[in-house]
């Protein structure tokens, strides 16, 4: 646990925790969103600024005006709220995945619902959850962090869940099935590769200078994977 120090427990929000995150809809849903948010957004900024390490819970919980406890309540693990940013992007391309049109497609869907949370989180203010600063954030601190980096290969899951959920939806089966975790593994580890192309920019580029050189790097992969995909089999 991240810290065990008592407080005033009853005057903190209670934690919204996990992958199965409900869309807040209520003041009190919400105040527990806002308050998750704010734990994240001060813990990306000192971590980017002084280091992962370098950077404690107390630290971040007297930026984010909340107890080292109440961080503790809403993360298990200092990692993890360096890595909320997954979740939310998760979330968001899975909204987004729901209302794209039926095209027979669904890694076609896929990318255009990821390329459009993209462009979104270029215009997004640096404090909302899909703001692609925040991302990015994310990225410099696991890259150079490798209790974040490891930590980051654990929330497979987390990542995984929203998106297959979304598109067994699409195509009226089974999120477990092979076909469900096949499409949402492949284009997981496309992105990854992907991304590799153009990592300085990407990661550290102005917001809409990086959407642009994600666009590029993911459409130009995902047509050689398309390409790859439509080589006739051998006998």
């Amino acid at each position: 646990m991240l810290d065990s120090s008592t407080g005033n427990a009853a005057a903190d929000p209670e934690p919204v925790r996990g992958g199965g995150r409900a869309v807040p809809t209520g003041l009190r849903e919400r105040k527990k969103q806002q308050t998750r948010t704010r734990i994240i957004e001060v813990a990306l900024e000192l971590c980017d600024a002084h280091g992962f390490e370098a950077t404690t819970v107390e630290q971040i919980a007297d930026a984010a005006d909340v107890s080292p406890r109440t961080v503790n309540r809403y993360f298990e693990i200092k990692e993890d709220i360096i890595l909320g940013p997954v979740e939310d992007f998760g979330q968001a391309v899975a909204a987004r995945l729901r209302a794209q049109p039926t095209i027979g497609n669904p890694l076609q869907a896929l990318c255009d619902a990821f390329l459009d949370m993209v462009e979104a989180g270029a215009r997004a203010d640096a404090t909302e959850p899909i703001s692609l600063r925040r991302f990015q954030k994310m990225q410099r601190i696991a890259a150079s962090s490798p209790a974040v980096s490891t930590r980051a290969m654990e929330f497979h899951d987390r990542k995984s869940e929203p998106l297959g959920q979304a598109l067994a939806e699409r195509l009226d089966i089974e999120p477990g099935s092979l076909t469900v975790r096949l499409a949402v593994a492949t284009w997981q580890m496309m992105c990854h590769i992907a991304f590799a192309e153009d990592q300085e920019l990407i990661l550290s580029g102005e917001p809409e200078a990086a959407a642009c050189a994600t666009r590029k790097t993911v459409l130009g992969a995902f047509a050689e994977l398309r390409r790859l995909c439509c080589v006739p089999t051998v006998e």
